[in-house]
């Protein structure tokens, strides 16, 4: 293996994962549109974003154990087709239910696809450019989601939503092409048998809360069907807990959580997270359902935010290897916070668009400035050979944070709308404040737990 060229061996995952980000959030943007074409209010559009989220997260355990049962390339192939895969069924397809069956295609290739990037970088990379590492997968985490919103608003304004589709086929082809070249096979394999009982279990919990937590936030659904499925939800998931700390070897190995500072940084991550996805969401519903600006107009708006994302997650990366982590993520977590109470305070119906263009901006910057520090944090504080248990962890959670983020808050939005006593437009500004206010308190409590890191 050419160790000294670790970027070329890593280029197609770059590409791919890339990609796979960007079809996160791709679909914010377009779903205004995407809900008069297919004739489906919020709570259903939802989950076209929610689906592709949870089926990611639900693979990325299975991933973990893959990854040190297939070789690289193997995988690697497989995953990067099955996306091609759910991006041509979910493009061509007429209604909403082919729709969503495709992005759960799409979702399986993206979760294997992660784990699998930040895996082999870990391993080619020499220790001492983790957090230069760090930043190439914080580019890709950070800035492809950001820039969802902003690509699919220049497409969606004068072209059907499911250009967004069509045109990433030809560059995951191109990709599986470059990656016949340049990807070489790394880590060593084993031979431990898949625990099914354990799939079973992550499947029906995660799937069951999520569903439950969607059904909540939906007037029409039936409050009883929505408990059971959050408590039947909350039982798998226990259930699955238990089982893994049992297993010899284990989907997800949650004996990291014994370690402090891995604990602390991925409660950090799965803060930063739903702030993040929390952010991209609601934005992009404000400005074009309350003040009437096209997709073109939106993704405009939030493009320069998503550039600086980009570069300061790579920025971010240097500085962690250089200073340590406490300094940019305390500085990070108070520029969210105070751009989330912004936010809150000034949101009304006639706000001005280019100030919340601005403070968007500083949002992302401040995200941009811990999302590489504390995953690099995270690998850093476990030992060499928990790197392949600690990444699909370190992945599953926050992948299941945004999805679950996205659902708890556009569940606060409806729940907010539905229970005012006041019409459109003034009962969703409510429903805004409300998902708002509660991206505050997460941010404040990420910048409190910033304050018990150790080291530098």
């Amino acid at each position: 293996m050419e160790k000294n060229r670790p970027g070329l061996i890593v280029s197609s995952l770059v590409i791919a994962n890339f990609l796979g980000q960007l079809m996160q959030t791709m679909l914010n943007t377009a779903l205004p549109r995407m809900m008069l074409d297919l004739g489906i209010d919020e709570g259903r559009a939802q989950w076209l974003i929610t689906v592709y989220y949870l089926t990611a997260g639900i693979t990325v355990p299975v991933a973990g154990f893959l990854i040190g049962r297939f070789t690289t390339r193997g995988l690697f192939f497989t995953s990067a087709s099955a996306f091609a895969a759910g991006t041509l069924i979910a493009g061509i397809s007429p209604d909403f239910i082919l729709i969503l069956c495709g992005r759960i295609i799409q979702g399986l290739g993206a979760g294997l696809l992660m784990p699998l990037f930040q895996t082999t970088i870990l391993r080619v990379f020499p220790k001492g450019k983790i957090g230069s590492a760090m930043g190439l997968i914080g580019l890709v985490m950070g800035l492809a989601p950001a820039l969802g919103p902003t690509l699919s608003g220049l497409v969606v304004q004068e072209h059907s939503w499911r250009i967004l589709f069509y045109a990433l086929l030809p560059v995951v082809i191109a990709n599986l092409l470059l990656a016949a070249f340049s990807l070489q096979n790394v880590g060593e394999r084993h031979r431990e048998k898949l625990d099914y009982i354990s799939i079973l279990f992550s499947t029906t919990g995660f799937a069951g809360l999520l569903y439950g937590v969607n059904l909540a936030g939906d007037q029409r659904a039936s409050r009883i069907w929505a408990g059971a499925a959050i408590l039947s939800g909350i039982l798998f998931i226990v259930l699955f807990i238990r089982r893994q700390l049992k297993l010899t070897a284990p989907l997800l190995d949650f004996k990291l959580f014994k370690n402090r500072s891995f604990s602390l940084a991925s409660i950090i991550g799965v803060l930063l997270f739903i702030v993040m996805v929390g952010a991209e969401l609601l934005i992009p519903l404000y400005v074009q359902n309350v003040r009437g600006l096209t997709p073109r107009e939106s993704g405009l708006m939030l493009l320069p935010g998503a550039l600086l994302l980009g570069c300061t997650s790579v920025i971010s990366g240097k500085i962690y290897d250089r200073y340590g982590v406490r300094l940019v993520l305390r500085g990070g977590f108070t520029l969210i916070a105070g751009v989330s109470l912004l936010i809150s305070l000034m949101l009304s119906q006639d706000s001005s668009i280019l100030i919340l263009a601005v403070l968007y901006v500083f949002l992302m910057v401040g995200i941009g400035f811990i999302m590489t520090p504390v995953t690099a944090y995270a690998m850093a504080s476990v030992s060499p050979k928990m790197i392949a248990h600690a990444s699909p962890m370190t992945i599953s959670i926050r992948s299941l944070a945004s999805s679950m983020g996205g659902v708890l808050l556009i569940a606060i939005m409806t729940i907010t709308m539905n229970y005012s006593s006041f019409a459109f437009p003034v009962n969703m500004m409510q429903g805004f404040h409300a998902a708002f206010w509660s991206l505050t308190l997460v941010a404040i409590a990420g910048l409190g737990l910033s304050f018990n890191l150790k080291g530098l």
